[in-house]
């Protein structure tokens, strides 16, 4: 998870570090290193327990600093008046009081039977891009691994997994015609977020970070044998906002929908 119920501290102090695109991929972030195409303007953003790169057309780093607190803001409200929020592994009942973004958490958490919390790299994601949305024309935010992407140009992402069979050889091509759209990614065997399953990894396509993100976590909690691949791209693939899916369980590889694999 990325919050955590001491979120209140004021120890934490937010740091927005220009990068230079020709120095990026010296970076040692191993999902960083997989994105394929970069913007001009590039921004590290830490805060808390937020990681995140920022890549824009624009340079757009003064309103950042303004989005990454906000969001914390509205997250922490939250878990201080209902301690369940944080903690839940199961949908929660939207409370009068939640603000939009927290609503739209809750709302898709429910389609995929996962709590809150499951979308919030995604909602981080998803409310920054919302902020920056009328100021650039291409947009790249990256939270752990999860993906908001805004382009019109295709962008290629390689796939980061720990498996003898596939390891290093799977890159995703988005197309622009996709775009905006959440792409994010779940395990059972690496990783800091929790899942039930035992997947390699769960890769989803959909028309929100918050969407990708739940819908991830959702299928890989079901993944735990390769028999398991098939089964759960049938079971997700109508699901709203999905628009591709990728599973991998040991030697067993499923995909569905607009995800296109490319090679290395």
């Amino acid at each position: 998870m990325l919050y955590h119920s001491d979120m209140e501290s004021d120890r934490f102090k937010i740091s927005v570090e220009k990068l230079f695109t020709d120095k990026l991929d010296q970076d040692k972030n191993v999902y960083r290193n997989r994105i394929k195409y970069k913007e001009r303007y590039n921004w590290r953003i830490t805060y808390k327990y937020s990681d995140l790169l920022v890549s824009c057309n624009k340079d757009v780093s003064l309103r950042l600093e303004k989005l990454i607190k906000e969001i914390y803001d509205l997250l922490e409200s939250c878990i201080k008046r209902e301690s369940d929020f944080e903690k839940s592994l199961v949908p929660l009942k939207i409370k009068e009081y939640y603000p939009p973004i927290v609503r739209r958490m809750c709302r898709k958490a429910a389609i995929f039977n996962v709590g809150p919390m499951a979308t919030v790299a995604g909602a981080v994601c998803d409310y920054i891009a919302s902020g920056l949305d009328s100021y650039c024309r291409r947009l790249i935010i990256e939270n752990g691994g999860d993906i908001f992407i805004k382009s019109n140009r295709d962008i290629n992402i390689g796939v980061y997994l720990k498996n003898k069979y596939f390891a290093d050889k799977i890159y995703l091509k988005i197309k622009a015609g996709d775009t905006p759209c959440g792409i994010c990614s779940s395990s059972g065997i690496f990783g800091h977020s929790l899942s039930l399953g035992k997947s390699d990894l769960v890769v989803v396509l959909a028309k929100s970070t918050i969407s990708a993100d739940g819908a991830a976590t959702s299928i890989a909690n079901k993944i735990n044998t390769p028999a398991d691949v098939d089964k759960a791209i049938i079971d997700y693939k109508n699901k709203k906002d999905i628009k591709g899916i990728l599973v991998i369980k040991d030697d067993k590889l499923g995909v569905w929908g607009n995800i296109e694999l490319i090679g290395n």
